[in-house]
């Protein structure tokens, strides 16, 4: 399949993204570039909303309940927003600024949609990793059932909850675009990578930069330079919902600070930034729990800012404001209260979080200062930019929030990646199951707002000593005016320098792990093969017996036909599967076999061999040899890869 033939799932993917949150922004008062860049953040929240409603409803999950849910928001937002707008005067300029804010994120939907593709390389392939028999699995599981509520699709595996925010987007790409899973995951991937992220990272820049031109065009193209973040999502692990999650997350943090009244631009009346803000925070929380927490890490250092600063008010005029000193403390203290304990509490299991350090706290300093988390090659231009901007912002008090949230990213990935093991490490991380992968891949999202920055002042002194010498050679003392294409040059130069180091090395990894091969860790060619002949010969309603961690789960996903285990983890692991798994073969001997095999209805055998993903060792010698057992006839073999009828009951 050529990506020509999956613009249409793209288009979809694109419009489930952007069509309810454009709606909801626009009833919020937002306007300019800010209606398109807050867009995504609304359109997850509609989306995960909506899925948790329709099985309370008894409704069936497609776009029309998502549908429904926009022209009520957006209904109830508008009415909220219209009360406020008397003191608010929106942003000046922001139309004629959206074109530069949009060529930033034209030119960042370039360079990362190109990786992407680079990285994907066909529309239908599949990350060969292990979180990935869950993640497609669990999209045909919401096509199946009708349901992609977090509280449902845990239940493919027998567990009452998971963040299925992402499912739900891609599940609706599927379904209004008619693609394969496959095509509808890297389509939804592509607009999340190429689109979603630039956006957010301009927002939150614009906070403090303003409406900059220049500016805009910056965050664009330093958002494409992290090796960290997006293509180590599509890399490790694979961790598509924390794509989502983290991608969406420089715009929270941009209506935060608006909220916080901390922002050089004001996107929305007063009442309507709050009302935003709460409307915004489901998506995240229902896209990956993990990355709402990181929400209010990075923004309790502006809270603090914002409290310090009011008491010095409060102590000018004690007597007119103590009573609401006294109202705002014991809030505060109160919300520091609740953190403290969704710290706790919003957490996996202790075994879960088993990841180790994996170096030293200087090593880790290092690798922040040159953006080079997880042992990749530094991020040269993007790094002398934050080093500039951290050098500017500690000038400037009152973008002491902004660094602020910045120490706060590079303190998290500190104490994951270098700390030792113990309380400490598993208070402050155990959030990302002490995973360093997971909090490196935050840090760009804090990054972004101080290698903006930092471009910004380069490019306005490179732009000013140019002018001056122009002055000084036409007449002594003069002032001059800056070329107008010493900014594009500028830009231009460090659109280039950012793509080499970290960048390259990320795509080039990522690459390899979508790449179908005969030796595959998930799924090689001659599975694929097999995979793909299920399709003619086992019927729809069947299931079939298979052993998940060789890859043949992904029946589920690939060929639509059901296996006794869909994933590798599965809590609703039964007796009658192990008796299956362990002892299929010997079904005309041993009558446990026929009862268990009834009591799944198992009709077909898929046979994968014992290679296992992540070199794992769990054998089921019962689905092994099934050939020369007696009990099953063989439909499909290319290498070692077989699929049995199952004929011995």
């Amino acid at each position: 399949m050529q990506w020509l033939n999956a613009v249409p799932a793209i288009v979809i993917a694109f419009t489930v993204l952007m069509g309810p949150g454009i709606v909801l922004a626009w009833a919020l008062r937002a306007r300019g570039f800010a209606l398109c860049a807050f867009a995504p953040l609304f359109s997850v929240s509609l989306v995960v909303v909506a899925a948790l409603a329709c099985p309370l409803l008894n409704v069936p999950w497609s776009v029309v309940p998502v549908l429904v849910l926009t022209v009520v928001a957006s209904a109830t937002a508008f009415a909220v927003s219209r009360r406020g707008r008397a003191s608010w005067t929106p942003p000046r300029g922001a139309g004629s600024r959206f074109v530069f804010a949009l060529l930033g994120t034209v030119l960042a939907a370039v360079l990362i949609g190109a990786r992407l593709i680079y990285v994907f390389g066909s529309p239908e392939s599949i990350s060969q990793t292990y979180d990935n028999i869950f993640h497609l699995n669990a999209v045909q599981y919401i096509l199946h059932t009708q349901q992609a509520s977090s509280l449902t699709v845990g239940g493919m595996t027998g567990i009452p909850f998971y963040p299925s925010g992402w499912h739900a987007v891609v599940s609706l790409t599927a379904q209004l675009s008619g693609a394969s899973i496959p095509v509808a995951v890297n389509a939804t991937n592509l607009v999340i990578g190429a689109v979603v992220w630039p956006l957010s990272c301009i927002l939150l820049c614009q906070q403090v930069l303003g409406q900059s031109r220049v500016a805009a065009v910056l965050a664009g193209v330093i958002s494409t330079g992290f090796g960290a973040f997006p293509l180590m999502m599509v890399d490790f692990g694979v961790l598509y919902p924390n794509l989502l999650s983290i991608s969406l997350l420089p715009a929270l943090l941009a209506l935060g600070v608006q909220v916080l009244r901390l922002s050089a631009v004001q996107d929305f009346p007063p009442l309507a930034r709050a009302l935003a803000l709460l409307i915004a925070l489901p998506g995240i929380s229902f896209a990956h729990p993990s990355t709402v927490m990181a929400f209010f890490a990075f923004l309790t250092p502006a809270v603090v800012l914002v409290f310090v600063k009011s008491c010095r008010g409060w102590r000018a005029t004690w007597q007119v404001a103590r009573k609401r000193a006294v109202l705002w403390s014991v809030a505060l203290g109160a919300g520091f209260g609740v953190l403290v304990l969704a710290w706790q509490t919003v957490r996996p299991l202790a075994e879960a979080a088993f990841w180790p350090p994996i170096q030293s706290p200087l090593g880790a300093l290092f690798e922040l200062a040159t953006n080079s988390e997880m042992n990749r090659p530094p991020a040269i231009v993007v790094s002398i930019c934050m080093a500039v901007g951290l050098l500017a912002m500690l000038r400037r008090r009152d973008l002491w929030w902004a660094l602020g949230m910045f120490g706060m990213a590079c303190a998290l990935f500190l104490v994951v990646s270098s700390f030792r093991p113990g309380r400490l490490r598993d208070f402050v991380t155990a959030i990302w199951y002490n995973d360093s992968y997971r909090l490196a891949a935050l840090v760009p999202t804090a990054a972004v707002l101080v290698a903006t920055f930092g471009a910004h002042w380069i490019v306005r002194r490179v732009q000013r000593y140019v002018a001056d010498r122009k002055a000084r050679a036409a007449r002594p003392g003069g002032a001059g005016q800056t070329p107008r294409w010493l900014g594009a040059v500028t830009i231009g130069a460090v659109l280039l320098l950012s793509q080499v180091g970290g960048v390259q090395y990320a795509t080039d990894k990522a690459r390899v792990s979508y790449e179908l091969r005969d030796d595959s860790p998930l799924i090689t060619t001659d599975e694929m093969a097999v995979l793909q002949d299920m399709q003619r010969l086992v019927p729809e309603d069947a299931v079939v017996a298979a052993n998940a961690w060789n890859g043949s789960a992904l029946a589920y996903a690939l060929s639509d036909r059901r296996t006794i285990q869909l994933h590798v983890l599965s809590s609703s692991f039964t007796l009658n599967d192990k008796i299956v798994l362990d002892s299929l073969r010997e079904a005309g001997t041993n009558p446990e076999v026929c009862g268990a095999v009834r009591a799944l209805n198992v009709t077909y055998v898929l046979d994968f061999g014992g290679q296992e993903i992540n070199n794992g060792s769990h054998p089921a010698p019962g689905l092994a040899d099934l050939e020369h057992s007696g009990v099953a006839t063989l439909l499909s073999r290319h290498g070692d890869a077989k699929l049995f009828s199952f004929d011995g009951c």
